[in-house]
């Protein structure tokens, strides 16, 4: 097992660096559809962390693929019922479960525009004091109260982490020789304005009204994200730190450039600097982008890329990044097994010359109906077979 987890890190981190190694890697983001294949819900899930495990444990047996990312997705149960979570909720309003978390946005966000100024000063004051207290109602209250909740949910947080991440990772690694792909998370700072904050809605209007408190504020928070992904992380080309990016692809490039671009390069330079690789997940279509996916330091950065012309992206981008993705999960399940096969084929002469190619497919699996289990089985052997260098 340990020569078997060995030879996935080294055939993951070849593809990073662009450096042709036995065969392409294949990976899949599985999150709560883990679950659902063996008969788990959302709630035994996110609340039972031997649940959560033995759901993973099934995928790494079940697909064979080199690597899986950690059930951070899934999310912590257990931290929004001890904070009383105003926007993410697992039940409907009759109790029955979601097929995975709900995130519910404030009307207007959670920070009203007109308080910009004070994130600006001081975030972390204003995260303490202000925006936590609006999204749990158990931290809207007195400061002793407040402090009793803060170190529950701590406390709570630092379980999920040992029980949920840490120890699959540990049985992942000891028994099935299977590493994980991601050692951390972060988001950029806009990103965290627009989740955390400000909601889509807000900081779409703000970009027009307030372009300065909105750049500054994306400065003031960059700190915050930038420690996120770097602080007590252990060095390394692998494995990653995952960074979904969200807003970028509902912005023009023009608006782009001013509000997203500076603190977004800073952010993927510090982490090259810091000899760890970025892991975008670059949601939508990043074709308008690609000049600037360029400027990012060379073969460095990992691009799961959710759509587009993945022919076209190796092209433009392939010699920058290293390219994840590709396989449509419509294909998977609307195709024959044998076209998916094909697909698939295609896909690796397409992106796999020269290196720097992960196989997985375009999106995260997260409903009970996402894939057809037998046809991607046979798309990822296929690929392990017809994949090599």
């Amino acid at each position: 097992m340990r020569k078997l987890y060995n030879e996935r890190c080294e055939r993951v981190a070849n593809a990073i660096k662009h450096t042709p190694g036995d065969r392409v890697p294949v990976s899949a983001m599985i999150e709560t559809w883990a679950g659902h294949t063996i008969g788990q819900n959302v709630v035994d899930q996110a609340y039972d962390y031997s649940k959560l495990r033995e759901a993973n444990i099934a995928m790494a047996r079940e697909l064979g693929v080199d690597v899986l990312p950690p059930p951070l997705g899934v999310r912590c149960g257990n931290l929004y019922t001890a904070g009383a979570s105003n926007e993410f909720f697992f039940f409907d309003k009759e109790g029955k479960s979601y097929n995975s978390v709900q995130h519910t946005e404030a009307p207007g966000g959670v920070m009203r525009a007109e308080e910009y100024p004070e994130l600006i000063a001081d975030p972390y004051k204003f995260i303490l004091e202000k925006q936590l207290p609006r999204r749990y109602r158990e931290l809207d209250t007195t400061p002793e109260h407040k402090a009793m909740v803060l170190a529950q949910c701590a406390m709570t947080y630092q379980t999920y982490m040992a029980e949920a991440v840490a120890k699959l990772g540990g049985i992942l690694a000891e028994e099935y020789g299977m590493p994980l792909l991601f050692k951390g998370s972060t988001e950029m700072p806009m990103d965290c304005l627009m989740d955390y904050f400000r909601g889509f809605k807000g900081i779409s209007m703000d970009i027009k009204r307030r372009k300065e408190e909105v750049i500054a504020a994306c400065e003031a928070l960059y700190p915050l994200m930038i420690k996120r992904a770097i602080h007590g992380v252990e060095a390394g080309i692998f494995p990653t730190i995952f960074i979904p990016l969200h807003i970028p692809t509902y912005l023009r490039p023009k608006d782009f450039e001013k509000f997203y671009w500076p603190t977004f390069k800073k952010m993927i330079d510090t982490m090259v600097e810091n000899d760890i690789t970025p892991h975008l997940f670059m949601e939508g279509n990043w074709e308008p982008y690609y000049d600037f996916i360029n400027q990012l330091p060379k073969r460095k950065v990992v691009g799961l890329i959710e759509s587009g012309d993945f022919k076209k992206a190796k092209k433009a981008i392939g010699d920058t990044i290293c390219i994840m993705g590709g396989m449509p999960t419509d294909v998977i399940n609307n195709s024959s097994k044998e076209e998916a096969i094909n697909y698939a084929k295609q896909l690796v002469d397409d992106l796999a010359p020269g290196g720097g190619y992960i196989f997985a497919l375009d999106k995260v699996l997260i409903a009970p109906n996402d894939a057809n289990m037998d046809t991607l089985k046979a798309v990822f052997e296929a690929v392990k077979e017809y994949g090599k260098y």
